[in-house]
């Protein structure tokens, strides 16, 4: 503290954080309105937007649609209000939403991403063992082959691979007989 003056460590810290911020072009402004723009539009508007980037007083949010850009025209003025509000000062003079057809097409992309994870996600199978008599079946075929590691290679894949199948059969008739109920 200096001889004098009387100062806070909020005060000295938010002097602190606006040299910081001055000397970095508004890195640190610009970084607090990109993730309160993220909160204050929620997810449902963020999933059509991306990049709220601050220049020179004006808030530019890319959108992947036409529609969203006239929608979000008519709440802009909610939305300044509310991100200077979260700020604790008036740096956004008015927000832009701006068409960008590289957003659609990055949002494009995450909804194919989703629905093939869904899609191509891993099914699990609880397999059901195999009895005695058909694991004998399976050695008494694999004597055939001359090599014993791969005999054995090939014996434990044809168990694993039946104890699979007959556990989607298992699982298949279950959802069958729910499915008449």
């Amino acid at each position: 503290m200096r001889k004098g003056r009387n100062s806070s460590l909020e005060n000295g810290l938010a002097s602190l954080v606006k040299r910081m911020d001055s000397k970095s072009g508004g890195a640190y402004t610009q970084a607090r309105v990109g993730l309160l723009w993220q909160e204050i539009a929620g997810p449902q508007v963020t999933a059509h937007t991306t990049g709220a980037h601050l220049r020179d007083g004006t808030l530019v949010v890319y959108v992947d649609g036409a529609a969203w850009a006239t929608e979000l025209t008519a709440m802009a003025e909610v939305y300044r209000l509310a991100l200077n509000k979260g700020l604790g000062k008036n740096p956004v003079r008015k927000i832009t939403f701006t068409v960008s057809r590289k957003v659609a097409q990055e949002h494009q992309l995450r909804r194919i991403e989703t629905l093939d994870k869904g899609f191509y996600s891993q099914d699990i199978v609880e397999s059901v063992p195999l009895t005695e008599t058909e694991r004998a079946q399976i050695e008494a075929s694999a004597q055939c082959i001359p090599d014993d590691e791969l005999r054995t290679a090939a014996v434990k894949a044809t168990i694993k691979d039946l104890e699979w199948k007959k556990g989607l059969a298992a699982r298949n008739a279950r959802e069958k007989a729910g499915d008449g109920v």
